[in-house]
């Protein structure tokens, strides 16, 4: 394999978000840049959308009278006939599958009487291209594949080699390659709930796959016993069957509750407080907080590559969204 030129430019990550411009594409937001043109001015992906599908902050939150996110109205009415990617039906079953887990996280609120969970655009947004993503992967991996790797292509045409993507396995192994997700919010975004989604979401389409049964563990990765604590008092809140890793025992809900474990428990060799990281069987869902940790060296770096070993014994019918930046 020739070597990349060291004098070349790599490229920026902010540049580099593929995935992303594919999400877009699907909207007729076509880009290799991250940027789009609207009325004679470049602006963010992100912007673009707001603007074409007149989403954003003074949007109409909430349900109708019929259970639909007025969301998905503001949406639907930007659309003259249909996207290039997705259709008017496919986001109303995206939109009743974020209803139904809302409205069940919700039940459980009631019960302590809390106020309801009403979604911003931004958080509706994040959920929507979850559903798109798991719709796509556990549907048909090979043609996700296909899909990403013909924006990859389109990323790095007329870009020098180190400015180059590598692209995807198209073929048996695809879902092995896109078995990652990870979502990048604000502080203060209400990323914990939309987790505590995601995993609904993620359980929706496994299920409705027939690959259920696929499934060995859930388990949830965080950076300090503090936080695992946390998770733990947030998912009992939620709803949610957790339960805060135990190596010597696997719980009444053993295969079902979120196992919760945080990263200096996980070790090369077993110990006394410790597990090997190769004792976890294949067929997991892994779930990250304070994903962006680990970009750096020492005892970050060592959270990285124990996180990666760990996912590398993930199903193949597994998603790792990771929440992200606090």
């Amino acid at each position: 394999m020739p070597q990349r030129s060291s004098s070349a430019a790599t490229v920026e990550f902010n540049q580099a978000l593929v995935l992303n411009q594919w999400l877009f594409s699907l909207f007729g937001l076509d880009s290799v840049d991250g940027s789009f043109r609207i009325d004679g001015r470049r602006m963010p992906l992100l912007e673009a959308f707001k603007r074409r599908f007149q989403l954003n902050e003074d949007s109409e939150e909430g349900l109708d009278e019929n259970n639909v996110h007025r969301f998905h109205h503001a949406l639907i009415n930007q659309i003259p006939v249909e996207l290039p990617g997705v259709s008017k039906d496919e986001l109303l079953a995206f939109d009743q599958n974020i209803v139904r887990h809302t409205l069940t996280m919700n039940a459980q609120r009631a019960l302590r009487r809390e106020r309801p969970v009403v979604w911003k655009y931004f958080q509706y947004l994040s959920l929507l291209f979850v559903e798109i993503y798991l719709d796509r992967y556990f549907r048909d991996p090979q043609l996700l594949a296909q899909a990403i790797n013909t924006q990859i292509a389109k990323f790095y045409d007329g870009k020098v080699e180190a400015q180059q993507l590598p692209l995807l396995d198209e073929g048996a192994d695809a879902a092995l390659g896109l078995n990652k997700l990870a979502l990048w919010c604000a502080t203060g975004s209400g990323k914990t709930l939309l987790m505590h989604v995601n995993l609904r979401q993620y359980q929706h389409h496994l299920k409705q796959t027939g690959k259920a049964a696929q499934l060995n563990r859930i388990l949830l990765l965080t950076p300090n016993e503090g936080l695992s604590h946390q998770h733990l008092a947030e998912f009992s809140a939620a709803g949610i069957e957790a339960e805060l890793f135990d190596k010597n025992a696997r719980g009444l809900f053993a295969g079902k509750a979120v196992e919760i474990i945080d990263i200096h428990k996980l070790a090369d060799d077993m110990g006394d407080k410790t597990v090997a990281v190769d004792a976890f069987e294949s067929g997991n869902l892994v779930l990250v907080d304070e994903g962006h940790r680990g970009a750096s060296g020492g005892e970050e770096g060592r959270w990285l590559s124990r996180r990666d070993q760990l996912c590398e014994r993930a199903s193949r019918s597994s998603i790792r969204p990771p929440s992200s930046r606090r």
